[in-house]
């Protein structure tokens, strides 16, 4: 066991004791033992324990806050239960990058749009914010998200059956930077596409799930391969609007766009 906890780690830190590393595995596997003991710990040690604890789905609302510290960059939740409650504790992080609430297993209803409001308004630096099939979240959050993180290059919303044009039409005039978006399964319609299309990250958007969105119909797609320029990965299969007038604006784009790499659609 010692030589298999010793492995987890030297691979990847060779400069850190191998007693230590064992010491971190072992506070991971006995929590409820260890966790007033947290708080004293330096921020590289909080990195390990948050790196285990995340892979392990063990991070709750009763333990976020002993391991998050101000220079967090990454967070990843997707296999962890925390809630509105929990994020609270996420707001100390001002230089966060990237958080990961995209639901692993199955739809979320713990975390709401009032809690991703509260962390982006804290945390103005995040470029990457995953909130997969996290079903309370509205355009509320979205909203909030385009206008508090200027950054923001990377936005799952799929399955968060509460958003609508609203969310689209706000990332079109404050996302610039927008590079990748998955609003797939969300109740938008070509409307809202369009907003996105032509709005201030046209120029930027290279990927776009729009898969399952039962509102929308070619013109959807055509303002996605007249007007973004950059995109390579553009789905929309399930979309039962959708007709083989898409598929042709899709093969006039392949002739003059070589690097388009992605395209999935259904034939009805």
């Amino acid at each position: 066991m010692a030589a298999a906890a010793a492995n987890y780690f030297t691979s990847g830190c060779n400069t850190v004791p191998t007693l230590l590393n064992i010491s971190v595995l072992s506070m991971v596997g006995h929590l409820s033992d260890y966790l007033e003991a947290l708080d004293g710990l330096p921020p590289n040690l909080k990195d390990k324990l948050l790196h285990l604890m995340s892979k392990r789905g063990l991070i709750t609302d009763g333990n976020i806050q002993k391991v998050v510290h101000s220079g967090v960059r990454m967070l990843d939740l997707s296999e962890s239960d925390v809630t509105d409650q929990g994020l609270q504790y996420v707001r100390k992080c001002k230089d966060l990058k990237k958080i990961d609430l995209n639901s692993a297993k199955q739809s979320r209803t713990n975390i709401s749009s009032e809690g991703i409001i509260s962390v982006v308004t804290s945390c103005r630096q995040l470029q990457i914010i995953y909130l997969r099939r996290c079903l309370n979240v509205s355009d509320d959050a979205v909203i909030a998200i385009s206008q508090q993180c200027p950054q923001l290059r990377q936005l799952n919303i799929g399955g968060c059956h509460l958003i609508t044009d609203k969310s689209l039409q706000a990332l079109g005039e404050n996302s610039r930077f927008l590079k990748s978006v998955n609003f797939s399964k969300t109740r938008v319609t070509d409307e809202g596409v369009i907003s996105l299309a032509t709005g201030v990250c046209s120029a930027t958007l290279k990927e776009i799930h729009m898969d399952g969105c039962v509102q929308l119909t070619d013109e959807a797609v055509e303002a996605v391969t007249n007007f973004c320029p950059a995109i390579d990965i553009l789905l929309f299969h399930g979309c039962p609007h959708i007709t083989d007038r898409a598929r042709q604006a899709i093969e006039d784009l392949s002739q003059h766009d070589a690097h388009l790499k992605q395209v999935t659609w259904t034939i009805y």
